[in-house]
């Protein structure tokens, strides 16, 4: 339980710390400390980054003071925090850190080691509060009791008694309070809007509301859309020069607006800027302006730079916002938005650029057969992942030439992207993707076949099954080939997949158990007797990894 000490005399003994200069720098450091985040809590309604920011430092501050002082000792005055004598803490205005705890009546705040952890969140959270609340709420010193401090001690006087003098003892004494001498009033030190209730032009309730209500709208009003408002009006009436002074201001405005993520206010300035310069004829100077401006966002930086603020806003920004922004991005962007589309480290990011892409492409598919040559990795495979979502069918050869490209994932798109074409010469290319060095590729071209029930594979698909590559694949690989094999033969495949299941070497030996639970996955995909009586020769077996795949492959069948 703290211990609150009453108003007693400080001593005046000689400080060992008082001619250190470095320990007063650090005490009044602290004492700024305090202040600084005060002002930001108040600021940020107790949440923000920055306030953060001022408590760690304010933390660290502590810690190294106690590697100097045993503790910390500040008297309070009306506008001062003093540490031996001298001031740590000077503020200004009324409502200054040492105000506020002075006008409470607390004279003395003494500080321990540990103070820095939990006791000073507390104690800044109590600082605040006491801003907030009116006079007649609460006051510091009842909060202060209230908690239960761990390494802050404090000492008050009562604010009503200080200064006071009492009277003597005596006759005089009666006469003396009975009649006291005149004063001159006090001056006011804080005016307030109780000192205006009783004058004759006072507001009543209704407009004080009403007021209210106009000063939140003000603090909440969006400048940006009023000074864009306002340059649009200049660009509107007046003289050529000013109008493409206008739009070159407009053109610095739109990198600030994409640093700081006003995505929605970018969206709304380039829409009044073509608004504008398709409703009116304007001279060509100012055509070659606007021109320049939206030429920015066919830059690779520019198309960078807001990746990264995607990124780091994450599902915090509007989609709807983004995807209005970048239905401004002219068709030269292009390529940086495929680019930036397959690096995007967010799903979130990837479908919005993916999506502006795909609007741009959609005017000019045509175009994305260049850029699926390009040697960037990042703009060949998100040109090919639009050239299959576009279904463009001249472009199959295209894309199965980057079948043959170095990179993993330009072949995986291409693999992707030649499924959904849907065409004979993109089904036939994906036959040489089965036996492809990645294994990730492999994988997506045998289910794309599969998909596709393309038949001309069978044979292909029959050899990886009895290969050695594929025994020492992994389950999903295997799982993979086969039932797409089964997938695709039917009937015909119920020979070797029983043979694989349920069939021995000479030896008496059997597949290994996953090969086994492949073969039985396989049949699951074909609906016919021999299949069913394939999986029910192997019900019972005794492995379960085996018996478990037969049970999926019969369930398969039966629904």
């Amino acid at each position: 339980m703290t211990v609150t000490l009453p108003s007693a005399g400080r001593s005046e003994a000689a400080s060992p710390w008082e001619g250190d200069a470095a320990v007063r720098a650090e005490v009044q450091e602290v004492a700024r400390g305090f202040a600084k985040a005060l002002r930001t809590h108040l600021l940020y309604e107790g949440h923000s980054p920055a306030l953060d920011r001022f408590v760690e430092t304010l933390r660290e501050r502590f810690a190294a003071l106690w590697a100097r002082l045993p503790y910390l000792v500040l008297q309070v005055e009306e506008r001062e925090l003093l540490w031996e004598g001298t001031a740590a803490f000077t503020g200004e205005e009324r409502d200054n850190l040492a105000f506020s705890l002075y006008k409470d009546g607390v004279r003395e705040l003494t500080f321990q080691p540990g103070f820095e952890g939990d006791d000073l969140t507390a104690f800044l959270e109590l600082l605040a509060r006491i801003h907030r609340l009116r006079a007649d709420e609460e006051d510091l010193l009842t909060l202060l009791w209230e908690h239960d401090w761990g390494y802050f001690r404090y000492r008050y006087v009562e604010p009503l008694a200080e200064g006071v003098k009492l009277p003597e003892g005596g006759e005089g004494a009666a006469a003396r309070a009975a009649a006291p001498a005149r004063e001159d009033p006090a001056p006011l030190s804080t005016v307030s809007t109780d000192d205006f209730r009783e004058a004759l032009y006072f507001l009543d309730e209704g407009e004080m509301r009403r007021l209210e209500g106009e000063l939140d709208r003000e603090m909440q009003r969006d400048l940006w859309t009023d000074v864009l408002n306002a340059l649009f009006d200049r660009l509107e009436d007046g003289a050529p020069e000013r109008q493409g002074r206008v739009v070159e201001v407009c053109a610095d405005l739109l990198p600030t607006l994409l640093g700081a993520a006003r995505l929605q206010t970018a969206s709304y300035m380039l829409g009044e800027l073509v608004r504008i310069a398709t409703s009116r004829r304007l001279p060509p100077p100012v055509m070659r302006a606007f021109r320049s401006l939206f030429d920015q966002l066919a830059r690779a930086e520019t198309v960078a730079e807001l990746v990264r603020i995607v990124d780091e806003a994450g599902e915090g920004l509007s989609r709807e916002h983004l995807s209005s922004l970048l239905s401004f991005f002219p068709p030269e962007s292009l390529g940086p938005l495929l680019r930036a589309g397959e690096s995007a480290g967010s799903e979130h990011a990837r479908a919005a650029l993916m999506g502006a892409a795909e609007r741009l492409a959609g005017a000019n598919a045509a175009a994305l057969r260049g850029f699926a040559a390009d040697a960037d990795p990042g703009v060949a495979a998100g040109a090919a992942r639009l050239i299959g979502r576009l279904r463009v069918p001249e472009a199959g050869g295209d894309v199965a030439r980057l079948l043959a490209r170095p990179e993993p994932r330009v072949r995986l798109a291409a693999v992707e992207a030649l499924q959904e074409l849907r065409s004979p010469t993109a089904s036939g290319a994906l036959e040489g993707a089965l036996d492809d060095a990645d294994r990730e590729v492999r994988v997506a071209a045998a289910r794309a076949i599969a998909a596709l029930r393309w038949s001309a594979a069978r044979p292909r698909l029959e050899a990886a099954l009895d290969s050695k590559r594929l025994r020492e694949a992994d389950l999903t690989e295997r799982i993979a080939f086969f039932e797409a094999y089964g997938g695709l033969t039917g009937a015909e495949g119920v020979p070797l997949l029983d043979k694989v299941l349920n069939g021995k070497s000479w030896l008496g030996r059997r597949e290994s158990g996953e090969m086994r639970a492949c073969a039985a996955l396989g049949l699951g995909r074909i609906r016919h007797p021999g299949a069913d009586k394939a999986l029910a020769a192997a019900a019972a077996d005794p492995d379960p990894v085996v018996r478990n795949a037969v049970g999926r492959a019969i369930r398969a069948l039966r629904q």
